[in-house]
């Protein structure tokens, strides 16, 4: 894409109320240095002005084929427009291209619903809290047991310390280890680094720290008038000192102190665990439509922790040396939407 294109392109993103912060062309090179896929750049146009955007990585592996999203990694993507008929233009494009590279299927992540002839997911929803200048309005919005937490947290003398790239060997040593605890690959660290070197002045790491060790950790990125945390983690002998929830206030306070509107804890599929953790900070949950246009009649995909199918693969994960998962990780989840 031509250098006029990448500057109008993210003033067009900032400009839109209806785009996400993971509409910035940024994602597109970060995901590409990252993981090595394509990214495809797609613009409607009137003349000169933009008038819609979509974002897309076609993705290629010997295990699950060919296929595009909009965004891989991220809650969000798909279609950016200002009128139907621009959006119509996009996804008859993106459909074009789809066919084009015999795709399996074509995925656009949102919070709003396309009328176009595709499935959808419902099963993944995000939350948003609205914050308010006063501590204490926002503090009072919050589940009676997730503020005994925050207060059981501070009492154990867990702390929180905020950086940039000099705190992410500590925080990635965490997360992987959740990962594998989890039993899923985990992402590579150069996505995480990646991330931090495109966003300066709007990314952040945040530790939690029991004394010396840390115990938790979470990225955090900034966006118009939000924070976001797309990934924390906790090692899970500590989960009983609730350092989550000590992450997440200290983060929350840290957005208003900045002025921010809106503290977005990124997505989960409803009922796990996650789910259940941020319905005690956001009463309501935010829908996520995650649509499909299949390419070949059949199942939509399902290349994910919750498909029955991994369960003995995901047991057999969890009992492989941290080495050994973090080496072999960043293979597999490459190749994952």
């Amino acid at each position: 894409m031509s250098e006029p294109y990448i500057t109008d392109w993210n003033k067009y993103v900032f400009g839109n109320e209806s785009s996400t912060f993971a509409h910035q062309i940024e994602w597109l090179e970060i995901l590409r240095r990252s993981f090595g896929h394509k990214p495809v750049y797609l613009l409607a146009l009137e003349g000169e002005k933009i008038t819609g955007i979509l974002p897309m990585i076609l993705k290629s592996s010997l295990i699950f084929g060919k296929f595009i999203v909009s965004l891989p990694w991220l809650d969000y993507g798909g279609i950016c427009a200002d009128s139907p008929q621009a959006c119509s233009i996009l996804l008859e494009k993106a459909v074009k291209i789809a066919k084009a590279e015999r795709c399996e299927f074509l995925e656009l992540r949102g919070i709003t619903l396309i009328d176009y002839p595709m499935v959808s997911k419902t099963n993944k929803v995000s939350f948003f809290l609205d914050l308010d200048p006063k501590y204490e309005s926002v503090w009072r919005k919050i589940d009676p047991k997730a503020r005994n937490q925050v207060r059981k947290a501070e009492k154990s003398g867990l702390e929180i310390l905020f950086g940039e790239k000099e705190l992410l060997d500590e925080f990635y040593h965490v997360f992987s280890h959740n990962m594998r605890d989890l039993g899923t690959p985990v992402w590579s660290k150069k996505l995480f680094e990646n991330i931090l070197l495109f966003f300066p002045q709007k990314s952040e790491i945040a530790l939690v720290k029991l004394r010396a060790q840390t115990i938790g950790g979470a990225l955090i990125l900034y966006f118009k008038d939000r924070m976001i945390i797309p990934s924390a983690s906790s090692l899970k002998q500590f989960l009983s000192y609730c350092p989550n929830n000590l992450l997440y206030w200290e983060s929350i306070k840290r957005a208003i102190g900045m002025g921010l509107k809106k503290f977005d804890f990124g997505r989960s599929t409803l009922n796990s665990g996650t789910y259940h953790f941020k319905k005690q900070w956001v009463k309501d949950h935010t829908q996520l439509y995650w649509q499909y246009y299949l390419n070949r009649p059949g199942e939509l995909p399902e290349m994910n922790p919750e498909n029955p199918k991994y369960r003995f693969w995901i047991k057999m994960w969890q009992k492989l040396p941290l080495s050994f998962t973090n080496f072999l990780g960043p293979k597999i989840s490459r190749n994952l939407p």
